[in-house]
């Protein structure tokens, strides 16, 4: 089973891929960590990009395995994955949690109770703001990009959805 994850900042991605891959034994993949490595020294971000050519690698390295869950906002530079999965499965939350869960992480990263791979301060937070506009004004193309896929996407709203698709992803 190859699942592919997408929504933007805060809808809920990681926290999916995770419980999908417990439930189902299979790897998952956060592509944050495959495009940026933590880096103290960058006091602006915390983190550094790697190379284009080791991205290019790390990746194809994924999808060519027969089973795989992967979580992204949906970089362009990802679609193949998108092609390759079996079901993608977008998580679209109300704008309203989606700002709230950007606070609540913000304060819960600047307090050390949650790890993230960048450095929590207001550049960032703006960063994530300006995630959660593109996506809303359809700026990352996102939606445009994902209408070819319709016979195998999944769009979630809400938890029950969620929980209902749980059930569903384990009965097949």
């Amino acid at each position: 089973m190859r699942i592919y994850i997408v929504g933007s900042v805060a809808s809920g991605k990681t926290t999916l891929a995770n419980k999908v891959s417990n439930k189902l034994g299979i790897e998952c993949t956060h592509l944050d960590g495959i495009v940026h490595i933590k880096d103290k020294n960058d006091k602006e971000w915390g983190n550094i990009r790697r190379p284009d050519e080791e991205i290019d690698q790390l990746f194809k390295n994924i999808v060519m395995k027969p089973n795989w869950i992967i979580e992204d906002a949906g970089r362009k530079m990802f679609s193949e994955g998108m092609e390759a999965a079996n079901i993608i499965v977008q998580l679209k939350p109300s704008i309203f949690v989606r700002r709230m869960r950007v606070m609540t992480r913000f304060f819960k990263q600047k307090l050390g109770m949650e790890e993230c791979l960048y450095t929590p301060n207001i550049h960032m937070l703006k960063f994530m703001f300006k995630a959660l506009n593109n996506y809303e004004t359809g700026k990352d193309d996102l939606e445009v990009r994902l209408n070819q896929y319709t016979n195998k996407l999944v769009i979630l709203r809400s938890g029950k959805e969620i929980k209902k698709f749980m059930v569903s992803i384990l009965d097949s």
